[in-house]
């Protein structure tokens, strides 16, 4: 069933952004080529090429592509310039703070590679197990370098596990540092136009030659950012209600309206007084991102030895703290959970985290013979530390705390390579490039307790109201303490031997083949392998095409995270309170074995990519149609419960030594899908006598389906659970969580001292469940408003009831630049990202009624809405050179 006309186009359209420029091949265009065609060293570990020349797609964004982009953090900047490339925005209150799951075309955050030089990056800590794209998925925090510290990033946009093994599905990200000489200070700052979003960034760059040759760059870079609340009043009853005859306090309602008069409060009762004092519009709040401060320092060196063997030594790495603050869900003053003697009108939990990356690689490289070498080790490591404040843990009473520290999760990753590269003349149009080489990694995955009084069950109940003697909720609110019982220290390693051979087979056809071994020691082995081509058709124009096999292996934090939350249940025999548990159980717990998981095993993918690309004069273009099929994929099942009035899984893992868990989930292979896609791009430079202008235009379309979903496990079918292992909400995610077609339009103009860039982004049609098993009569009040949406008969609910999902419109967002240069050395800049101020559709309304998607009628907006909603951010930036 449709409402208001929403229909989806099956078709596969799409376009990546098009800094890969191609040259024009004549030779009259040589200035031009100089400047469009970009050289990478991603996707062949053979020798350099450029974007246009490789035979896979890669773009190549440069330092002023980033610096015009006018973000300050590298997921925008890639996805504000890149239209296959997403990064949406969600505000749950723990690692999503710093790590936001970025993808790249539509696939999971951990499907998609990032290299540092060329060199592995590690990942994060934090393991999404929130209700978001990239849920299940443990991201490498782009925005942990900062793009003051960067030369050029370079992306490839093709399977790759062949060349750098698990995790290169949908790409590769390689972040190439600077290294050039002199010194550069950036000042920025900007605030958005309806309030809030101020955010300050200062970076100093300084780099110096060594006198026989090299040199070593440092930056140092500070970023302070404060969130931009969009949060409406929250029109509930606050306090409890006054029994017109007894006085005695009545019970909450939860209804909208119900504090402002739209709608009775509980049980008959008169309003507290102060229901109509109290600043509703501050008792949340909502923003697209957190407050955080950043500090982080990048260096880079490199310095040749001397001798007969070309030898050099290089080195780079970082070290960046980022805390961050971000809030929970409001407890309201009559709420159980609160001890009023301490927050006599309720309190907003804050969750502060503190994000600790450290990376160091080292390595020295040269020949012998004819052979050329490269020996070097990466040694990163990502810790996220949890602190609870404005809180309480209820069962402590009025002795509790207001502020807990709440645990840590703490990861690393270790990783050495040896590469061999030669050329061979064998009578082929090119010599016969070949590269061997081996690796071994090494993964660490910890987790730390909180302090006790973070989970701990204390000896009090609630102090006073209608529930007064009943059990609250336990643990610090908000993000309740890691338990004893879920810490531990994990770690595995793996060993790899890869090849590459890559030639030109005549003058028009380019080749080259890649094959990697890879052994791990918690699941066995895996052999990959790519083919790539490329033909040279004449008059710029050339064919390319690619097929290979890739893999992801399950990261520690999916085979090992652990989560224990406690509450309390009234006993149906007793009548008395018991503490349960509800758990995320490693896969190999009693309680997940018990219950259907299976030991986790790598997602395999099948990669296939066909395209042409043109240059001609001042024309680049490029067009890439490809597929990519993964099996076994990994995500965090749904919540596994027992229906009302069972204690069937309860009772089940008693028995088998787990007491008191009513709730598990865990990670699962738990499907299959199908990624479709086309890419096109153009770019045109005119050179005029007015400066220069480069058009560029790029469109992506790409659609995910689902072509296996695991059903229930047998265990939890004869428990009389019917709830899928992986529901409506999280295939609805993994479908159409994302846009499907992204258009990115763009001017740049550069005569002399100034320069100006206009760009246009539309951003596709997103879906998302905004209820679950609603009522004919629900449905009819939702579409009484102005949000478009669908339903389908519920899955795991009441019989002729549905599920509905909203439509988020697709949205147009333009950005604005002016930079003029005072002098040689100082350049002034202002600009506005979303100059329009546009806002994605609103969320399915919340009226007296019936509860909408928008939390009480708190939350106007979605978490899946690709470009936030802040609004119109403007800003100004100084820089300068020596």
């Amino acid at each position: 069933m449709t409402y208001r006309a929403s229909g989806s186009r099956r078709t596969l359209l799409s376009a990546a952004i098009a800094t890969l420029l191609s040259p024009a091949f004549a030779a009259a265009q040589e200035a031009e080529v100089a400047t469009l065609d970009r050289v990478t060293v991603t996707g062949s570990r053979t020798q350099p090429r450029t974007v246009l020349t490789s035979p896979v797609p890669i773009d190549v964004l440069s330092a002023e592509d980033i610096r015009r982009s006018g973000h300050t953090d590298i997921s925008k900047v890639l996805q504000s310039l890149l239209p296959s490339f997403n990064f949406p925005h969600p505000t749950t209150p723990d690692g999503n703070t710093h790590i936001r799951s970025a993808t790249l075309r539509g696939l999971s955050p951990d499907q998609t590679l990032v290299l540092v030089n060329g060199k592995r990056r590690h990942t994060s800590a934090w393991v999404n197990t929130g209700g978001t794209v990239g849920k299940g998925a443990v991201s490498t925090d782009l925005n942990a370098i900062p793009v003051s510290a960067i030369e050029r990033i370079e992306v490839l946009r093709d399977g790759a596990s062949a060349q750098y093994g698990s995790d290169a599905i949908a790409g590769v990200v390689n972040i190439v540092l600077r290294h050039d000489a002199g010194f550069e200070g950036v000042a920025s700052h900007g605030r958005t136009r309806d309030g809030g979003g101020d955010t300050s960034k200062a970076s100093l760059n300084a780099g110096f030659g060594f006198p026989e040759g090299g040199g070593v760059h440092f930056t140092v870079d500070y970023r302070d950012r404060e969130a931009a609340d969009r949060a409406l009043p929250d029109t509930r009853q606050q306090y409890f209600g006054i029994h017109p005859v007894t006085g005695l306090p009545v019970a909450l309602s939860g209804s909208y309206g119900s504090g402002t008069g739209l709608a009775p409060i509980g049980g008959g009762a008169l309003a507290d007084p102060r229901e109509a004092t109290i600043d509703r519009g501050a008792l949340w709040r909502f923003a697209d991102s957190a407050d955080t401060v950043e500090r982080t320092v990048f260096g880079n060196l490199d310095k040749p030895l001397g001798g007969g063997h070309e030898l050099q030594v290089y080195a780079f790495g970082g070290y960046g703290i980022s805390d961050g603050s971000s809030n929970a869900s409001l407890r309201r003053s009559g709420q159980p959970e609160n001890v009023r003697a301490i927050y006599p009108d309720g309190f907003l939990p804050w969750v502060d985290t503190t994000s600790t990356n450290h990376s160091l690689a080292a390595g020295i490289k040269g020949r012998a013979g004819d052979w050329r070498w490269d020996l070097s080790t990466v040694h990163g490591g990502n810790e996220l530390e949890y602190r609870t404040r404005n809180t309480l843990n209820a069962t402590l009473g009025t002795a509790s705390p207001t502020a807990f520290y709440n645990g840590a999760l703490e990861s690393s990753q270790w990783t050495t390579n040896l590469d061999f590269a030669n050329s061979f003349e064998i009578g082929w149009s090119a010599p016969l490039q070949l590269v061997l080489g081996a690796e071994y990694r090494r993964d660490s995955y910890g987790i730390s307790p909180g302090e006790e009084a973070s989970y701990v069950w204390g000896p009090y109940r609630v102090l006073d109201g209608p529930a007064a003697g009943s059990v609250p909720t336990i643990g610090s609110q908000g993000f309740a303490g890691i338990q004893p019982g879920d810490a531990g220290d994990y770690s595995r390693h793996n060993v790899a031997a890869y090849a590459e051979v890559e030639s030109e087979l005549g003058e028009r056809l380019l080749a080259s083949l890649a094959l990697r071994f890879e052994d791990y020691s918690d699941f066995g082995n895996t052999t990959n392998g790519k083919l790539a081509l490329r033909y040279a058709l004449g008059g710029g124009v050339a064919l390319r095409a690619s097929a290979s096999s890739g893999f992801h292996a399950p990261a520690l934090a999916q085979q090992y995270f652990s989560s224990t939350s406690s509450r309390t249940l009234n006993n149906v025999v007793t009548g008395l309170p018991e503490y349960v548990l509800v758990r995320t159980a490693p896969v190999d717990s009693v309680e997940a074995r018990a219950l259907g998981a299976r030991p986790l095993e790598p997602e395999e993918a099948r990669n296939y990519t066909a395209g042409l690309t043109w240059g001609w004069r001042g024309l680049v273009a490029s067009v890439d149609v490809y597929r990519i099929d993964i099996d076994d994929r990994i995500f965090l099942s749904s919540n596994f419960v027992d229906a009302a009035g069972s204690t069937a899984i309860r009772d089940y893992l008693a028995a088998l030594g787990s007491p008191g868990v009513t709730s598990v989930r865990y990670f699962s292979n738990a499907a299959d899908t199908r990624t479709s896609g086309v890419d096109v791009s153009a770019r045109y430079l005119w050179e005029l006598d007015a400066g220069s202008l480069t058009a560029t235009a790029a469109w992506n379309r790409n659609e995910t389906e689902l072509t296996r979903v695991a059903s229930t496990p047998a265990e939890l079918t004869a428990l009389g659970v019917r709830t899928p292992l992986f529901d409506v909400i999280e295939r609805t995610r993994v479908e159409r969580g994302q846009p499907r077609d992204n258009l990115i339009l763009a001017l740049a103009w550069n005569a002399r001292r100034w320069g100006a860039g206009l760009s246009g982004h539309r951003y596709g049609e997103v879906r998302g469940v905004a209820a679950t098993n609603q009522s004919a009569a629900n449905v009819a009040r939702f579409g009484e408003g102005s949000t478009r949406f669908v339903t389908r008969p519920t899955e795991a609910g009441t019989a002729g009831n549905f599920d509905v999902i909203q439509i988020l419109e697709p949205k147009w967002v333009a950005d604005v630049d002016v930079h003029f240069d005072v002098s040689d050395h100082l350049r002034l800049v202002l600009g506005a990202n979303n100059v329009f101020n546009t806002y994605p559709t609103r969320n399915i309304a919340t009226t007296p009624q019936v509860s909408g998607a928008d939390t009480f009628g708190v939350f106007p907006y979605s978490e899946l809405s690709p470009f936030g909603w802040s609004g119109a951010y403007y800003y100004a930036r100084i820089e300068t050179r020596f």
